[in-house]
């Protein structure tokens, strides 16, 4: 993304962020009886749930194919704030490709280490899935969805006896998602879903976000939280599920500098 690019997304921001009234809706029962969200303080529950923190998380990466066949993939993602380096090792051929993420997904680079070939990912190429599964690069970019969506708070919706809390996200600089919406359950605010539309409006993949114990190690103690820890991507155009499973947080791991290096990416 052009510096000029950057400069006009972040004044947009602003200009949204200071001028926007927030679409305000009531959530008594939901946190206390006087509480009032605004969208962009349940969009702000979606960016906390999803943030790790800095260190090291440890996991799975799995497709699993429409015709039942399924690849899986160990998964190491590093992070220390900005930049994230994801380490996708496979048994019986070990690490077989590298994602870096640099400035909150502003840059993103994919080095195939079978092929030795290394791409930089700009624009719509950010929308691309990722080893053909139904994760883009954007979405493992880490990058702020209250930064990048305007929220807007768009009714209720029941689901299994569950009501759930519905908004609408559209894309400040629209590349190839029209809109996103995010169903938050009103009973305990967290996000449940993400349902994807592309650039014709059309909807054509879900994320399920799954809650589960989350090893969480530091330096002094290692204690387990409820966290998103299963992210399910229902890809609807190939009918393939991709999930992503959290098992372990490091946060005593702290990675050097070096390791979201660009010119280390093949070493």
């Amino acid at each position: 993304m052009s510096n000029q690019t950057k400069i006009m997304r972040n004044t947009l921001i602003y200009l949204f962020l200071v001028f926007t009234l927030p679409c305000v809706l009531n959530a008594q029962g939901a946190a206390s009886p006087d509480a009032v969200l605004s969208a962009q303080e349940l969009l702000a529950r979606l960016d906390r749930e999803l943030d790790y923190g800095k260190g090291l998380v440890k996991g799975s990466y799995v497709l699993i194919r429409r015709n039942g066949q399924s690849e899986t993939w160990k998964i190491n993602r590093f992070f220390n704030g900005e930049d994230a380096l994801y380490l996708f090792d496979r048994k019986g051929r070990g690490l077989e490709s590298k994602l870096l993420t640099k400035d909150e997904g502003e840059n993103i680079y994919f080095f195939n280490v079978l092929s030795a070939k290394l791409f930089k990912k700009t624009d719509d190429e950010k929308y691309e899935a990722l080893m053909g599964t139904g994760f883009f690069y954007i979405d493992l970019s880490g990058y702020s969805y209250q930064a990048n969506y305007n929220p807007l708070v768009n009714g209720e919706l029941e689901i299994g006896g569950e009501s759930f809390y519905r908004v609408s996200l559209k894309p400040i600089l629209p590349y190839f998602y029209k809109k996103l919406v995010l169903l938050i359950g009103k009973k305990d605010l967290k996000p449940y879903r993400i349902d994807f539309h592309d650039k014709d409006g059309i909807l054509f993949k879900t994320l399920n976000l799954k809650y589960g114990p989350v090893k969480i190690k530091d330096s002094s103690k290692v204690e387990e939280l409820q966290k998103a820890s299963r992210w399910e991507m229902l890809d609807l155009n190939t009918g393939s599920i991709t999930v992503w499973e959290i098992q372990e947080v490091d946060k005593s791991v702290a990675p050097d500098q070096s390791l979201f290096a660009v010119d280390n990416l093949s070493r």
